[in-house]
């Protein structure tokens, strides 16, 4: 667990390390410190120490990381599964699936305009920052 070359865990008790984990998952303060064997009290100093908290924050950021990559490589298992369903002897089976593959394509349709407007909004806040910008 490095960051910037500094080994933040190596500062870390065994029970902080091993309280980690708990911390990503949901639920309050003194849930999360009961499942991590701990005082409430205690997870909150330990949430106080900047090397706990860089540790925590690596952790998660890696979580996410690995749960994209998981999710992304079982999205190619669900696609092969709905093109099965597409040519299914069922129509109520196919339709289904073209549902699911028209609504899915909108949605990405719709996302890719707004992420484009977003970018618009943004160029134009840029431009409007510029002193040296007038109108025409």
């Amino acid at each position: 667990m490095e960051q910037n070359g500094t080994n933040f865990a190596e500062n870390l008790t065994q029970s902080q390390l091993a309280a980690l984990p708990h911390l990503l998952k949901p639920g309050s303060l003194s849930v999360q410190a009961r499942q991590a064997g701990v005082g409430r009290t205690t997870l909150y100093r330990w949430l106080q120490d900047e090397n706990f908290r860089e540790c925590l924050e690596w952790l998660r950021k890696e979580t996410l990381q690995y749960t994209r990559a998981h999710l992304q490589a079982m999205s190619y298992k669900a696609a092969a599964v709905l093109d099965d369903a597409l040519d299914d002897d069922s129509v109520r089976v196919r339709l289904a699936a073209a549902r699911l593959v028209l609504d899915q394509a909108y949605d990405a349709e719709r996302d890719h305009d707004l992420r484009r407007r977003v970018e618009v909004l943004v160029d134009s806040a840029h431009i409007l920052e510029d002193p040296t910008w007038r109108p025409q």
